[in-house]
């Protein structure tokens, strides 16, 4: 995500200096076109073929599939930011995955198109960007961000100095394209104050869509469906295209 919502999670904890950055991360192209050999021992079944690269989605299609103000529900804004290039560890491997979706650096992939938006009277924050890779990257990526959601319950992380540990809860997030994860990162900020990031994102032969969405009012959090809905089915529509 970019500074933008960085900012808002900084509003979001008044006199803390906490931010937060969102983009989109993933596995490096592994390479090559060798097909998977195997082979059929008496009474084994055969095992399930690699998963066969796809041709990496144009420069037109991302652009064509990334969210507009027009296709949002109404009191959505366009809120263009600068992007940042911050990145963070995590304690614990399993849950790296999911720091890396939230980070700027995207291992293996290109970008093709982000837009950002604000809702809710400029409280709630909405990021949507388009990512492809190359050979089985998309597969590869959205494999361990899957994995990550299984087995990671929580984690913590450093953000500009300040300890924070966010808890992990699987979303039921709309399936869009060949596969869609969801998950929900909420830090427990003491007495009422929290924040939730909520994340989705969908793979389409070699694209990648991903949905950051952050509910600024307390009954905003229920949008995160139909957002994502809109986001996926419009990029599946321009990646298949």
């Amino acid at each position: 995500m970019r500074t933008r919502i960085r900012r808002g999670a900084a509003v979001a904890l008044t006199v803390s200096a906490l931010t937060f950055t969102a983009a989109c991360g993933g596995s490096a192209d592994k390479g090559g076109s060798d097909k998977a050999k195997t082979s059929e021992a008496p009474g084994k079944p055969a095992e399930k073929p690699a998963e066969a690269a796809a041709k990496p989605l144009t420069e037109a299609q991302m652009k064509a599939g990334v969210l507009a103000v027009a296709d949002l529900p109404k009191g959505w804004a366009d809120a263009p930011t600068e992007s940042d290039s911050t990145t963070y560890k995590v304690d614990k491997s399993e849950c790296q995955p999911l720091s890396d979706v939230l980070s700027q650096k995207i291992a293996g992939a290109t970008v093709g198109a982000e837009e950002d938006f604000r809702g809710d009277n400029g409280a709630s924050q909405l990021n949507h960007r388009i990512v492809t890779f190359s050979g089985t990257g998309a597969a590869d990526f959205m494999k361990s961000i899957g994995t990550a959601v299984d087995k990671c319950t929580s984690f913590s992380t450093d953000m500009e100095g300040t300890p924070i540990v966010l808890k992990v809860a699987k979303l039921d997030a709309p399936k869009s394209g060949e596969e869609t994860h969801g998950v929900a990162l909420s830090m427990d900020l003491g007495g009422e104050m929290a924040l939730t990031i909520n994340v989705v994102v969908a793979r389409q032969g070699a694209g990648v869509s991903r949905v950051i969405y952050m509910p600024g009012t307390a009954n905003a959090g229920k949008s995160v469906n139909d957002l994502a809905k809109i986001a996926g089915d419009k990029f599946v529509k321009a990646a298949q295209g």
